[in-house]
């Protein structure tokens, strides 16, 4: 439903957040986190994943995201799919989610993750957050398609 000005008739906006979810392939492995308790789906394992900041491009946000969860560094090779998460009445989000391939760090928590693991392709996944994440993972490791490229921005 849009809200309007009665008196000039200016329509405001409800606009989904920009988020960023990011598949890490390491071969026939793949990194999950578990949420902590106090969050949004505390308890479930998602895919690295958060909001994009004003000030970042949705490439920084999703490597800031996986390094801040999972002190893995990592490098953003394609676009996987573009979701939409209706996580409750009032938080909606617009997703791009991304396969990315660890360059450096060791998987350990971090920011609001209370486990992270790899998992492989073969593993049954565990309880998730996040409808679209299991069947991002499914295909990947079903069809291995690579995705769309993505351009780093150049330094202005």
């Amino acid at each position: 439903m849009r809200r309007a000005c009665g008196a000039c008739g200016f329509v405001r906006y409800r606009a989904p957040a920009p988020g960023v979810s990011v598949l890490v392939v390491d071969g026939e492995r793949f990194l999950l986190c578990r949420r902590h308790e106090r969050e949004l789906a505390g308890g479930r394992w998602c895919l690295p994943c958060g909001y994009v900041e004003f000030d970042e491009d949705f490439l920084a946000a999703a490597a800031r995201e996986v390094e801040e969860e999972t002190g893995i560094v990592v490098e953003i090779r394609s676009i996987l799919s573009v979701v939409s998460n209706f996580i409750t009445p009032n938080v909606h989000t617009v997703v791009t989610v991304l396969l990315a391939y660890p360059v450096a760090g060791e998987a350990r928590a971090g920011d609001d993750i209370e486990l992270v693991r790899w998992f492989s392709a073969e593993d049954e996944l565990p309880e998730m957050a996040f409808e679209a994440d299991p069947h991002i993972i499914r295909r990947y490791f079903a069809t291995r398609l690579p995705g769309a490229p993505v351009q780093k921005r150049s330094p202005d």
